[in-house]
């Protein structure tokens, strides 16, 4: 549970709202993009200049998850103690810290992703995935953890979440979600829970579209309010409101037949989350760049719609937001009681969090020192350590009929690789260089067929007399390697089809994204799921398939569609 502020951190939330201007509230409820800026970050006066000028709140720094981690962890550190040092309030700095601190920022600590930390379900893994999370990130200048994702991923097809939560089943979701939230918050960062009401159900992409909750109200408070509900009751200090429609609530109804996004929902927002639910702590939308916020109107009534619905802090609106804004409260369309409201409790995060107490030269007394870009030897041992520890206990064995797993070293020389890694033509993603690499140094020899045109290469080679001792049949495709889809497609199905004319390989798919590989390659007797490339993680994977590693992970969704169909059955068959 959260702690009440004391005394003097209260007093000086309403100090400080008391000394804002009009235009600095605003700014409040803006986050920014830093890598956005229209001028070089670290230039002093650029930077006085435009927090004169356009006084936000936050920041959003690090790499985008849907893109990649990058920079160091001291030029972060040094560039938001700039901002600090020349903002007239403190700023809050937040980042895509869902796989730990360096999924946002290359110098540190990249953990497995979060549907790996659900097969391996650990409550003890998962406060550890927290707190190193929180211990990094702070050292790196960031108080604001834009996660963890609290999805359900309930509809196989959907291209979102994939690997970015924590399975299927409500009760593995609470807890585990639970564990990291209280791992950040207990080590100086904001958790923020996204995307409410919830993602997972729609096949479709809300970076594309307004995508649809169709749960049954019974049925998502069962699910999505369980583990919502909870995450609130135990003191979670943000959530993420996602464009998404929650069908029980809204229906179908609206303007011209679109859904409404909870985004700019008063009943979802501000009446589900705030008022039933009773979330007391900031709301901050998903990015307002995204497909399923602009369909909804013009740019005046996306933002009035979006702040009225209960939004604290509105994520990357642009800077028109400022004017915007102002002429909204002239209007009426605005009030100043509810700005105060989101300012009022954006300033008692930023007092819970100590940002206070910045010194003048923007330094902050509760970051982790760093050296050379990473945190002190001890602490950063601690934190690869316990990203080794969860690749360990993630690999997963989905299937394996003809007991072909694991294989005998002695009798396992020459084997086949073929890869699922291509979408286009000239696409590669050649991180998947890592497993044929650790395959090579083994002493393997390794054939690898990676073009499809024609489709019986492989038979041909067969004919020709080629035979090996195993075949691999690995897949990969990093979050928004081809929007709107995270199965095989393109040239990764063509490669699919084309393996097929073989006669006679057993293959051995492994799944280094998706857990429902089996979806579309049912024939597949043997199936590994790894769910990432992280680099731990695909030497494990090598490890397991030789019997040198045991398999300890447990699948997080229903992985197998034929062992689900048994289920059923067996199930059809059980007196109630």
């Amino acid at each position: 549970m959260r702690r009440p502020l004391t005394k003097d951190a209260q007093a000086w939330v309403e100090r400080t709202l008391q000394s804002m201007s009009v235009r600095e509230k605003i700014g409040q409820t803006m986050q920014d993009h830093a890598g956005r800026l229209p001028f070089k970050a670290t230039d002093e006066e650029e930077v006085r200049a435009y927090l004169e000028k356009y006084p936000v709140g936050s920041f959003f720094i690090g790499g985008e998850v849907i893109q990649k981690a990058a920079g160091k962890a001291g030029e972060y550190r040094e560039w938001v103690e700039l901002l600090q040092r020349i903002s007239k309030y403190p700023l809050l700095f937040s980042g895509d810290l869902e796989f730990g601190a360096g999924s946002a920022v290359k110098s540190l600590t990249a953990f497995p992703p979060l549907l790996a930390l659900a097969a391996a379900d650990d409550e003890a893994l998962a406060y550890e995935y927290g707190k190193y999370t929180a211990i990094e990130g702070r050292a790196a200048g960031f108080t604001w953890a834009l996660a963890p994702g609290t999805d359900l991923l309930l509809n196989w097809m959907n291209p979102v979440i994939t690997t970015r939560c924590l399975g299927d089943d409500p009760g593995r979701v609470l807890r585990l979600s639970s564990a990291v939230v209280q791992g950040m918050q207990d080590h100086g960062i904001a958790a923020c829970a996204k995307h409410f009401p919830g993602d997972g159900v729609d096949y479709r992409d809300q970076h594309i579209i307004t995508t649809i909750n169709s749960l049954p109200e019974e049925e998502w408070w069962s699910a999505y309010g369980k583990i919502s509900q909870h995450l609130i009751d135990q003191g979670l200090m943000s959530y993420m409101t996602g464009h998404i429609a929650l069908h029980w609530l809204e229906g179908t109804a609206v303007k011209g037949g679109k859904p409404v996004p909870a985004t700019v929902s008063q009943r979802i927002t501000a009446g589900l989350l705030r008022g039933r639910m009773g979330f007391g702590g900031v709301v901050l939308s998903d990015a307002l760049d995204m497909g399923g916020f602009l369909a909804w109107g013009d740019y005046e009534q996306r933002i009035a719609d979006c702040f009225n619905c209960g939004t604290d802090v509105l994520l990357w609106p642009g800077v028109r937001y400022f004017d915007t804004m102002e002429l909204a409260l002239s209007r009426g369309t605005v009030s100043m009681e509810r700005l105060d409201s989101s300012v009022r409790r954006i300033l008692e995060m930023k007092a819970e969090l100590g940002l206070q107490h910045m010194d003048e030269q923007g330094r902050d007394p509760h970051a982790a020192p760093l050296l050379m870009d990473q945190l002190l030897p001890d602490l950063n041992l601690r934190a690869r350590e316990l990203s080794r520890q969860l690749a360990a206990k993630c690999i997963t064995l989905v299937r394996n009929r003809a007991g072909l797993l694991p294989l005998n070293p002695e009798k396992t020389r020459k084997v086949l690789v073929i890869m699922l890694n291509k979408v286009t033509q000239g696409r590669v993603f050649e991180r998947m260089g890592l497993f044929v690499e650790l395959l090579k140094s083994r002493g393997l020899q390794v054939d690898i067929l990676d073009e499809f045109e024609p489709l019986n290469t492989l038979q041909k080679w067969e004919q020709s007399g080629i035979r090996w001792d195993a075949a691999f049949v690995p897949y990969f495709m990093p979050l928004h390697g081809m929007m709107n889809s995270a199965r095989p497609v393109g040239e990764a199905a063509k490669a699919i089809w084309a393996l097929q004319h073989a006669e006679t390989i057993s293959p051995i798919g492994i799944s280094f994204a998706t857990p429902f590989l089996l979806k579309d390659m049912p024939f597949l007797d043997t199936l590994v799921n790894a769910y990432s490339l992280h680099e731990d993680t695909v030497e494990f994977t090598v490890k397991a398939l030789f019997g040198e590693a045991l398999f300890q992970g447990h699948s997080p969704v229903e992985a197998d569609p034929e062992e689900n169909d048994l289920y059923q059955e067996v199930r059809r068959h059980v007196p109630h």
